[in-house]
């Protein structure tokens, strides 16, 4: 079986050391087992291999091997047919052997799929306003569906959609937050809303040309799932929940409005994006609500993805310039986003974002920088659990000023300190414990610093 480590490596696991409850059946084989890919990064090699290898030659309608693309593209518009993630503290549970068994039948027929539901406790001691304790459950349900495949024109096209959901767990958790609470810019639980209930980021059709060297969207786009992606700090689900490390806050990155998404990669190692976006609904909003011509956005992103850069090991490294109208004048800005792993065999990574833009456009913040360190598989490095070569820990730093606000600016700079540890319990299972202080929160006149501790219960299916 190939699995894909949180760095975003080929990890290749003998199938005598897999649960057989988790092995494909004999309709799929092994040799159509595909992991879930790891955002900001290319597909492995092996992988590529594999996917080539399973795919029809003819013209297919729900093909069970995903459309070939491009190394980075592949990884952002791809998703895999495997539940299972390498280095985990036990080998299978109840009920894992049913949820893959479900992602292997239905990958047979065109859908991948990613299930994530991760219950939060919140607590914030030193409260200002609110309770100290808040719970939440969130679930965020990812897809691409498969619709056709055509190796001899080149051309291949599938639905992508992704729906979210959030509810708080008792009172304070169904309308209070941390961010609220304390009064700052940057969300110390980034992962999701305040709105409670059902909503979708993103509905669109997802086309390709050129044998896999230009891909499309149109529709409903979230383009926080194409731009400003980053392997080391992007989800907050298992990686750093402080908003300002999951995506860059001076981007304008909407979700739930129309939109177009132009994804370009000409060789292995550049590719160029573009994100085109239009209307002014927020979550939970059809996407016609509010919809006005003066609010749209339109982002570029190119990046540059060296295998060896100065001896350290793979690396990318983004420029992503913008234009937006939020209501007011066009303005526009630029940001960076890079990630450098720190030797080939390193369980070391670097990664930064840092932008400025127009205080009217931005999305949140005027300027930001968030960066900081992961490292994969600690206890292992230590020499301490060998087997745990999944689990992640990492710190980091925020520097935020805010864009253009209608509440009292009472602090220009926010500083956020950040750190957690990712414990993969089983091959669907993890826990996250995470710390966060946060100095000169932005609406706040008392300066802090505030100290936000969460928990994390992360089921993947």
């Amino acid at each position: 079986m190939i699995l894909i480590n949180r760095f975003g490596q080929a990890v290749s696991v003998p199938q005598s050391d897999v649960p057989k409850s988790l092995l494909p059946p004999a309709s799929v084989g092994i040799e159509g087992q595909l992991p879930a890919p790891s955002v900001g990064a290319k597909l492995p090699s092996a992988l590529l291999q594999r996917i080539d290898e399973g795919r029809n030659r003819a013209f297919t309608l729900f093909p069970a091997a995903p459309a070939r693309l491009e190394p980075y593209l592949a990884a952002q518009d791809q998703l895999g047919n495997s539940v299972i993630q390498p280095g985990a503290l036990v080998d299978v549970i109840l009920t894992e052997p049913v949820i893959q068994g479900a992602k292997y039948w239905l990958s047979a027929r065109g859908l991948r799929y990613s299930i994530s539901q991760v219950f939060t406790y919140t607590g914030v001691p030193d409260t200002p306003a609110g309770s100290p304790n808040m719970g939440y459950y969130t679930l965020k349900f990812f897809s691409k569906w498969a619709v056709y495949d055509s190796p001899e024109s080149g051309t291949a096209g599938w639905l992508s959609a992704q729906i979210n959901a959030k509810e708080g767990l008792g009172g304070a958790g169904h309308n209070q937050s941390a961010e609220r609470n304390i009064g700052s810019l940057t969300n110390p639980s980034g992962t999701f809303s305040d709105r409670n209930g059902l909503r979708v980021p993103e509905l669109a059709w997802q086309q390709s040309f050129a044998h896999g060297k230009f891909v499309a969207l149109a529709g409903v786009v979230a383009q926080s799932n194409y731009l400003d992606v980053n392997t080391y700090a992007n989800t907050g689900r298992g990686e750093f929940l402080n908003s300002a490390l999951i995506n860059s806050m001076v981007l304008p990155l909407p979700n739930y409005n129309f939109a177009v998404n132009l994804q370009w990669q000409p060789s292995e190692h550049f590719y160029a994006m573009l994100g085109a976006t239009a209307g002014n609904a927020s979550a939970g909003q059809t996407p016609w609500t509010n919809f006005s011509w003066e609010d749209w956005s339109v982002v570029a992103e190119f990046g540059f993805m060296p295998e060896d850069f100065l001896g350290l090991g793979p690396g990318v490294y983004r420029i992503q310039p913008f234009l937006a109208q939020n209501g007011g004048p066009v303005q526009g800005g630029i940001a960076f986003n890079v990630q450098q792993q720190l030797g080939h065999e390193s369980p070391f990574a670097w990664f930064g974002r840092f932008g400025t833009g127009g205080a009217q456009a931005s999305a949140g913040a005027s300027t930001q920088v968030g960066t900081g360190i992961a490292v994969n598989g600690p206890l292992r490095a230590l020499g301490l659990v060998p087997r745990l070569s999944n689990d992640q820990t990492g710190v980091g730093f925020v520097w935020s000023q805010p864009s253009a606000a209608t509440h009292t600016v009472y602090h220009r700079n926010e500083y956020v300190f950040e750190t957690f540890y990712t414990l993969q319990l089983s091959p669907t299972l993890r826990v996250q414990p995470d710390f966060q202080l946060v100095w000169n929160p932005v609406f706040n006149p008392a300066p802090g610093p505030y100290t936000v501790v969460q928990t994390q219960l992360i089921l993947t299916w």
